[in-house]
C-alpha cells in the first residue's frame, strides 16, 4: 500500500516538473473528448441504416471525412471533421501567393476572421450536403430536421477547430493527433473488414504483404528522417572543432500533408454536386459528375494525383521558403560556399528544393496515389489502400512530436541558480 503510494506520488511529482509531461496529458485528455463526441450520433438518425446515397459513394465519404478527423460512418456530431478548416487554409494560403490581394499587410487578426468565415460557408455546405442524405427516423418536418442536424454538424467542425488550438497551444503534435485518432479508430477493423472479405488468397500473398509492408515502413521512416545537409559559413567565427554548421532540407520537404489535404481538398466538389442534386434530382451533368467524383474513379484517381502533385509543390516551397532564408543569412552574416549572398543563395536554395520536390511528389504518388489503382480491379479494396497514407501521416506526425518534444526538453535543460 506504502509502495503504491508512493509512486502515485512519485508520478504527481515527475509531471509537475515535466513541461513533456503536461504536454502528454493534455493531448490524452482532448483525444478523449474527441472520441466520445465521435460517438454522439446525430438526433432523429437511423443509425441501421447508411446514407442514401450508393455503397461507393458512402465508403468514399466516410474515408475522406476520417482523414480531416470526421466520424461520418458514425452519424455523429463531428461528422465532417475539420475538413472545412483544412479546405480553409489551403484556399486562403493560394490568396496569399498572389501579391494582386495584398494580404501580407493585412493584421493576423482579420487574416484569422477571414479564415473562420471560409471555414463556415464550407462547412455549411458540407454539412447540408451530408444531412440531405440521412437515413432519418422521426414524425418531425424533414426540413426541420435537416436544419437542426446542419447546425449540429457545422457546430461539431468548429469545436474540433477549438481543440485543435488548445491541443497546439497546451499539447503535443497540434491537429494532426485529433485526425490520426480518427482514422486509427477504425483503421484495424477496416483492414479484418477487407480481408475477410477477398476470398481464395494464397498463401503467397500473404508472404509477398509481410515482405511488402516490411519494404514500406523501411523506406517512409528512412525518408521521413533523411535530410539534405547545405554547409553554411559564418563570418568572424574561426573554430577549430568545427568550420561550419548546415542548412537541413528533409529529402521529402511536403511531407506527408499533401495526402490530408488532397484528401479533402477532392472530395469538396463531390459534396457540391450531392447538394446540388439533392435540391435538383434533374441535373444530369451533376449526376455525371458526382459519379466520376466518387473515390476510387479513374477520373477521381487522376484529379488525386494531380492534387497530390500540386500540394506537394507548394508544401516544400512553403517549408523551406529560399527567399526568408536567404534574407536571413545575409543579416546572420551566414554565407555558402562559391554562392553569392542575397538572391543567388536564394535560387540556390530554390534549385535544391525544387529537386528534392519532384523526388518526394514521386514517393508520395508512389505510396499514396498509386495504391488506388487496385480499385480499377477490386472495389473491395478501398479500406485498404487507405493504409499507405495513414501511415505516411503517422510517421510524419511522430516526427513532429518528437521535434517538439526535444525543444521543450532543451528549454527544461535552464534552470534557476537562486
Amino acid at each position: 500500500m506504502e509502495e503504491s503510494k508512493w509512486v502515485r506520488e512519485s508520478l504527481k511529482e515527475m509531471l509537475k516538473r515535466s513541461e513533456v509531461g503536461k504536454r502528454f496529458c493534455w493531448t490524452i485528455f482532448f483525444v478523449f473528448i474527441y472520441v466520445f463526441g465521435s460517438k454522439i450520433s446525430l438526433p432523429f438518425v437511423d443509425l441501421s441504416k447508411a446514407l442514401r446515397l450508393n455503397e461507393g459513394t458512402t465508403t468514399g465519404l466516410q474515408l475522406s471525412s476520417a482523414v480531416m478527423g470526421g466520424n461520418l460512418r458514425g452519424m455523429s456530431i463531428f461528422s465532417i471533421g475539420l475538413s472545412p478548416w483544412m479546405s480553409s487554409m489551403i484556399l486562403w494560403r493560394m490568396f496569399t501567393v498572389s501579391k494582386r490581394f495584398n494580404l501580407e499587410k493585412t493584421s493576423t487578426e482579420i487574416v484569422e476572421r477571414r479564415k473562420m468565415y471560409v471555414t463556415l460557408a464550407l462547412a455549411i455546405v458540407q454539412s447540408l450536403a451530408v444531412a440531405m442524405y440521412l437515413p432519418l427516423k422521426t414524425g418531425l418536418n424533414p426540413g426541420l430536421v435537416i436544419a437542426v442536424n446542419t447546425m449540429i454538424m457545422v457546430a461539431g467542425a468548429f469545436f474540433l477547430v477549438w481543440l485543435s488550438d488548445l491541443n497546439a497551444a497546451l499539447g503535443l503534435g497540434s491537429s494532426v493527433v485529433i485526425m490520426m485518432a480518427g482514422m486509427v479508430m477504425y483503421l484495424p477493423e477496416d483492414v479484418m473488414q477487407t480481408l475477410s472479405s477477398v476470398n481464395n488468397i494464397p498463401e503467397i500473398a500473404y508472404v509477398l504483404g509481410v515482405i511488402f509492408i516490411l519494404i514500406f515502413v523501411y523506406v517512409a521512416v528512412l525518408v521521413e528522417y533523411s535530410k539534405y545537409q547545405i554547409p553554411v559559413n559564418k563570418l568572424g567565427i574561426h573554430n577549430n572543432l568545427k568550420s561550419y554548421t548546415f542548412l537541413d532540407i528533409k529529402l521529402n520537404p511536403a511531407g506527408g500533408m499533401p495526402f490530408m489535404y488532397a484528401m479533402t481538398l477532392v472530395s469538396i466538389p463531390q459534396y457540391a454536386m450531392l447538394l446540388i442534386l439533392s435540391m435538383d434530382s434533374n441535373a444530369k451533368w451533376a449526376a455525371r459528375l458526382a459519379k466520376h467524383l466518387v473515390m476510387g474513379d479513374p477520373i477521381w484517381i487522376l484529379l488525386y494525383i494531380l492534387m497530390i502533385a500540386l500540394l506537394s509543390f507548394a508544401f516544400a516551397f512553403v517549408n523551406v521558403n529560399g527567399e526568408e532564408i536567404a534574407d536571413k543569412m545575409m543579416k546572420a552574416s551566414e554565407y555558402i560556399d562559391h554562392v553569392y549572398p542575397g538572391a543567388d543563395t536564394r535560387r540556390y536554395i530554390n534549385k535544391i528544393v525544387l529537386r528534392l520536390t519532384v523526388f518526394g511528389t514521386l514517393y508520395l504518388i508512389l505510396f499514396t496515389a498509386l495504391p488506388f489503382s487496385l480499385l480499377l480491379w477490386d472495389k473491395d479494396l478501398l479500406r485498404l489502400t487507405m493504409v499507405p497514407g495513414t501511415f505516411l501521416m503517422f510517421v510524419g506526425m511522430i516526427y513532429n512530436i518528437r521535434e517538439e518534444i526535444r525543444a521543450l526538453r532543451v528549454n527544461q535543460r535552464y534552470t534557476r541558480i537562486f
